[in-house]
């Protein structure tokens, strides 16, 4: 079944704007992907142009194909079409990194000094879960956990107490997380 439209009747297309291979009608004029369902587009004194059709038309207006929902308010926004489904992920533009002066510093390459060891901590959420993880990992390696929003609040408290104790607070005035008693 043959698919046309008049490329009047596609809204936002500026043809000065279009890239080679969607002037040469290979990819659609509003999103720049190879449509499944697509519609051909006439005009007259213009080179043949495809759009996306059907179902596909509303998958073009995303920023990228799988993304169904909006981004949390705290991702990059750093999305691909060309993403593999392990990497649709939302990561967030905030990351901490805590330097860790007892630690051995970490050398950056022959000539380029050293910089301290250091922990660096995140959210990331795959698309399809429901809610973030807060990474807490080592550095700028793969080595460190995911943690649930009560788990890094229970960590938090559970440092802060340790740090009290470290700094000479007496035990039994210490506020230590879930009624634990510090003896």
């Amino acid at each position: 079944m043959e698919n046309k439209a008049l490329l009047s009747n596609v809204p936002g297309v500026d043809l000065s704007t279009l890239d080679t291979a969607q002037l040469g009608g290979h990819t659609c004029v509003r999103c720049g992907r190879v449509p499944l369902h697509r519609a051909d587009l006439t005009q007259v004194g213009v080179p043949d142009l495809i759009a996306c059709s059907g179902e596909d038309a509303a998958i073009c207006s995303r920023p990228v194909f799988w993304l169904a929902k909006p981004c949390p308010r705290w991702c990059n926004g750093l999305h691909d079409d060309r993403d593999g489904g392990p990497d649709r992920r939302h990561f967030s533009s905030w990351e901490e990194q805590v330097p860790l002066t007892l630690e051995d510093a970490e050398e950056m390459g022959p000539g380029l000094g050293w910089r301290p060891e250091h922990v660096v901590v995140s959210l990331d959420q795959g698309v399809r879960e429901d809610a973030p993880r807060i990474w807490c990992g080592k550095g700028v390696t793969n080595q460190g956990w995911h943690l649930t929003e009560d788990e890094a609040r229970r960590l938090a408290a559970t440092l802060t107490a340790a740090a009290g104790l470290a700094a000479g607070e007496p035990a039994d005035q210490l506020q230590l997380p879930f009624g634990i008693v510090a003896a």
